[in-house]
């Protein structure tokens, strides 16, 4: 199995394209109330939610997944404003 990579999205964007393993996701929010959705797919129209992640709170937020969850199209996110940061770690399966 490949090994493991991550990227970064300030912003919203596409952080993997193709199938892979994602393992944990970063939430840097830049003031109270931002939020950052994860979804299983290329964009935020045709993509399947996976996550709403809310921070009321400016703090680093790191959730593990442990052994990971297989996305089928890739990882997109999608933030409130283009001012937040999201780390992606992921397995590609390709």
């Amino acid at each position: 199995m490949p090994e493991k990579s991550w990227v970064r999205v300030e912003g919203s964007g596409l952080a993997v394209e193709g199938p892979c393993i994602l393992n944990s996701v970063i939430f840097e929010p830049v003031t109270g109330a931002d939020w950052t959705d994860v979804y299983d797919g290329l964009d935020a129209t045709a993509g399947k939610l996976f996550c709403h992640i809310v921070s009321s709170v400016v703090v680093t937020w790191p959730f593990c997944l442990g052994e990971g969850v297989p996305f089928d199209a890739g990882v997109y996110v999608n933030d409130i404003d283009g001012g937040t940061a999201t780390t992606i770690i992921y397995t590609p399966l390709e």
